[in-house]
């Protein structure tokens, strides 16, 4: 406690300096942070990153929007903390259950999560700083610079359940692993994820945030950007319950009704809402109980 407590009102005073944001944004998504021995973390709701002097916690912090979840994946030691920094002289801690600490409000100075996994010492690994914005207090306007929207496309009613999809997928002939889920029917996969499977091939497409728009864009024959996390699939997934939304997406700059549903932070988009916005040609295998993606064939309804 005390070492965090010391460092808070180095951080805090390095925060309150700093005005250097990252050059772009993307819609909220969730990020992957590698550590030792396959052990990692991710973390919800990323909207963007801004750089902060480096106080010895590393020069970069994440904006996330709340509600975010911080996931730990791997045995966790007893010094694994996720601390709250709200004024200079002192700091809280965030429970962590079952792997999991929910940030839900931001906190003056921001936060850090400090994972430390079985075997390993305090300092192993690199801190992850966080500016949880959209919670408790309101942040200023020209520190958001890209939170996902909750609102347009095709709208819903209430939460609906999202079972995990049980079907292989596959893409021009090779198995990839997707978290993807089923409701009412239909398979509903992560954006980023399809734009990393089908990247490389005639029906490569960009994926970015439109600030002018307040929108995601999708630009089809750009190569894609990787952001770190996609095609991450978890071990063991579970059904969800699935909240609409309705997040504007731009493709080639011109409005496209997508259907999308947020599970655990992360917008879910309708497989083929979007292949037939890029044009790639999407199976079904009862047989072989497969999905298909094939790019070089066109979209057929």
């Amino acid at each position: 406690m005390k070492v965090f407590k010391k460092a808070a009102a180095l951080l805090g005073s390095a925060l309150l300096l700093t005005t250097l944001f990252a050059a772009t944004a993307s819609a909220a998504e969730e990020k992957r942070f590698d550590f030792k021995d396959g052990n990692y973390v991710t973390i919800s709701n990323v909207v963007s990153t801004k750089k902060v002097e480096d106080v010895g916690y590393g020069d970069t912090e994440y904006v996330v929007q709340a509600p975010a979840t911080v996931t730990f994946h791997g045995k966790l030691s007893e010094e694994t903390q996720v601390a709250r920094w709200d004024d200079l002289e002192s700091i809280g801690l965030v429970d962590i259950k079952d792997g999991k600490a929910v940030l839900t409000e931001s906190a003056e100075y921001g936060y850090g999560v400090f994972p430390v996994f079985e075997g390993q010492a305090r300092g192993d690994n690199k801190p992850i700083l966080l500016d949880v914005v959209g919670g408790g207090a309101a942040a200023p306007a020209d520190e958001v610079k890209a939170p996902e929207p909750e609102a347009h496309a095709v709208t819903q009613a209430g939460p609906v359940a999202a079972a995990p999809t049980a079907a292989k997928v596959i893409v021009d002939g090779k198995a990839v692993a997707f978290e993807a889920y089923n409701i009412d029917g239909n398979n509903y996969f992560k954006l980023r994820d399809l734009a990393m499977a089908v990247n490389g091939t005639g029906k490569s497409f960009a994926v970015g945030w439109d600030a002018a728009k307040n929108a995601i864009s999708v630009t089809a024959g750009q190569a894609y950007t990787a952001e770190g996390g996609e095609l991450t699939a978890s071990a063991e997934l579970a059904a969800r319950q699935a909240t609409p939304t309705s997040a504007k997406v731009y493709v080639g700059g011109k409005e496209a009704a997508f259907t999308a549903y947020n599970i655990d932070g992360n917008n879910y988009f309708k497989l083929r809402d979007v292949a037939k916005a890029i044009d790639f040609g999407v199976t079904w295998n009862a047989e072989a109980n497969a999905i298909g993606i094939d790019t070089k064939a066109g979209y057929t309804e």
